[in-house]
């Protein structure tokens, strides 16, 4: 092996070097900002782009101009509308600014369009589905609108508050269409049963990261530091939006809750309920971890009355107030298991029965569904 080994080694010092030419680099400066540089050695950006001949880097054909979508550029110049042209000496192409301009132009350019997406989206973050169901496809082969008067309001009240996503955020979600109950009706159900005339507010559970997050929040365990490099540990405490994302090390607990493929656009994620799910929540041992801290902060002192702990748990998971028959089942819960810690002979057994009861508010629905 070793012989065979270093004749293999003493032949790819032969191998033969291609020479290597800088075709396109995907950066640009900021007033201020000196980029970094990704995969290419060279100025921050190209006077000229080139359309190569079957992507040979010797065979450049014209140079290629910017341009933008012609069924979006409506204006008597074309791009030269949009374009603006860097002053001299400058570390920027302006190419990112023209582009700019031009998705957001909502007279002549994109914008619209551009208003009318991000209204979607963000209306489906709310209600889980769409204004218009193909969130990715606004186009012919995409579903109409079920409201579209309600999606060019948005649409221009967007641009009128200066495309502030918070405007949007605050009308959907004080309107009387987002504070609707979740309670089922029989009648509404038969004329509309996908409930796309919004006659309730339909629950939805949340994202897989958000379902992460939220129980690192209420145990107390979350690190709320901002900014900073990912990292592959699942037992890690920053936000779920800090995970290093690689298909062959995803994360077990966000894929089991669907989280999505991320080489492709999700427009919208699916929502499954399978037995794996319920099964993490009983058997992970750091979730396991968490409804311990969660315990130790719903009953700092150890001689807390057992009805002011699940009185605090409720609202630290999910803001509200046991009910009278919550509160004696759930008191009941932490009595018996701890006498079966007891009878056991375990150690810390009334810690052991507050942590059971912790990793049930885990896992009931109110926790992870918003109703």
């Amino acid at each position: 092996w070793q012989r065979l080994s270093a004749e293999i080694a003493s032949h790819l010092t032969q191998k033969p070097k291609y020479p290597q030419k800088t075709v396109f680099a995907s950066t640009e400066g900021r007033k201020g900002f000196r980029p970094d540089v990704y995969s290419v050695q060279g100025p921050e950006f190209y006077d000229r782009t080139y359309i190569l001949d079957r992507g040979d880097p010797n065979s450049k054909r014209e140079p290629a101009t910017q341009s933008f979508l012609p069924v979006l550029m409506k204006h008597a110049d074309n791009e030269s509308h949009w374009i603006e042209q860097p002053p001299a000496e400058s570390k920027s192409s302006y190419r990112r600014k023209s582009l700019a301009n031009w998705m957001t132009d909502t007279q002549h350019g994109a914008g619209s369009l551009l208003a009318r997406v991000i209204v979607n989206r963000v209306w489906k973050h709310h209600f889980g589905i769409g204004l218009v169901t193909t969130a990715n496809d606004f186009g012919t082969q995409g579903a109409l609108p079920t409201h579209p008067d309600l999606l060019e309001w948005l649409a221009n009240e967007l641009v009128r508050n200066d495309w502030s996503l918070k405007h949007i955020h605050r009308l959907i979600m004080t309107s009387e269409t987002y504070r609707q109950e979740s309670v089922f009706s029989e009648n509404a159900a038969r004329v509309d049963p996908e409930n796309k005339l919004l006659w309730r507010f339909t629950p939805r559970r949340l994202e897989a990261e958000a379902i992460r997050d939220s129980m690192l929040s209420v145990s107390g365990q979350l690190d709320r530091t901002m900014f900073g490099s990912g990292t592959f540990d699942p037992r890690q405490k920053r936000r779920s939006i800090y995970f290093t994302v690689k298909r062959s090390l995803l994360n077990p607990m966000l894929s089991l809750y669907d989280a999505p493929e991320t080489l492709t656009s999700a427009g919208r994620r699916n929502s499954t309920t399978t037995a794996p799910q319920a099964l993490l929540l009983i058997n992970s041992p750091y979730l396991r971890e968490l409804s311990q801290a969660f315990a130790a902060r719903i009953s700092p002192q150890s001689d807390d009355d057992p009805s002011t702990i699940v009185s605090r748990a409720y609202r630290l998971a999910l803001n509200r107030e046991p009910s009278s028959n919550e509160l004696l089942a759930a008191t009941q819960f932490i009595e018996r298991q701890q006498e079966d810690y007891e009878q056991d002979n375990a150690a810390n057994a009334k810690s052991a029965a507050l942590a059971d009861f912790a990793q049930a508010v885990f896992s009931v629905n109110e926790f992870i569904y918003v109703d």
